[in-house]
């Protein structure tokens, strides 16, 4: 594990690397969707998203270089690690829990408000395997490593409190998948986030969130989409 799992710690003085890390982490999808480069590259739905599958990895690369060559620290420091048998076995548990919750509250919000399900469902349906596959292995590497391992453990080196990291990170990464899946997704993205904060603060373990955000992309992207 990269630091202590103690609430408050102390902390650190404020750089321009981090700084420059927090912003890659957080923002730097938004920024370059600002850009429309997935729509200038191809015109098709499953180039578009190869393209931000391209982007995600570039943008996890400059925030691994900004902790290797300009912070001078190790990847354990934004807790990639190998995780014990206990952390592995967490973040399959919390994921399927996360999994479960999170389209049950969908389910009952969906039934009680007679809402629409977000199109986001039937566009992946309709994407081929190797797409979808793509899809799931950029994000459950490239989000944990962007909003959960570098701004989780910068933050709470910042400001001494893991709470004020794993907010901050769990509000950012809501807000920039609201537009893609509208309010009734944001029902269980918000339950599946919690999931991965979860596991993340208790585990200080990158590879175990990535364990249960695999658990709930796989369920998403390829069972989901055909029953709904």
């Amino acid at each position: 594990m990269s630091t202590e799992t103690t609430p408050m710690q102390r902390r650190s003085s404020i750089s321009l690397p981090v700084v420059l890390g927090l912003i890659i982490a957080l923002f730097g999808s938004s920024l370059l969707g600002f850009i429309d480069i997935s729509d200038r590259l191809s015109t098709t739905t499953s180039g578009q998203l190869i393209v931000n599958s391209v982007i995600m990895w570039l943008l996890t690369g400059a925030v691994l270089s900004v902790v290797l060559y300009w912070e001078k620290r190790s990847i354990e420091s934004i807790g990639i690690d190998v995780p014990s048998r206990r952390d592995a076995t967490v973040g399959v548990a919390m994921g399927i829990a996360g999994l479960v919750l999170g389209i049950l509250a969908t389910g009952i919000a969906v039934a009680a408000f007679q809402l629409k399900q977000p199109e986001t469902l039937s566009t992946l349906e309709a994407l081929s395997l190797p797409v979808k596959l793509v899809i799931i292995g950029t994000a459950v590497v490239t989000e944990e490593v962007l909003w959960r391992g570098y701004p989780i453990e910068r933050l709470t080196e910042l400001t001494g409190s893991i709470w004020f990291g794993a907010a901050s990170s769990g509000i950012v990464f809501l807000a920039v998948h609201y537009p893609a899946w509208g309010l009734v997704g944001a029902i269980p993205q918000a339950v599946f986030t919690l999931a991965l904060v979860g596991v993340y603060v208790t585990t200080r373990n990158l590879i175990a969130a990535v364990l249960a955000h695999a658990v709930i992309n796989v369920a998403m992207i390829l069972v989901l989409p055909a029953f709904v």
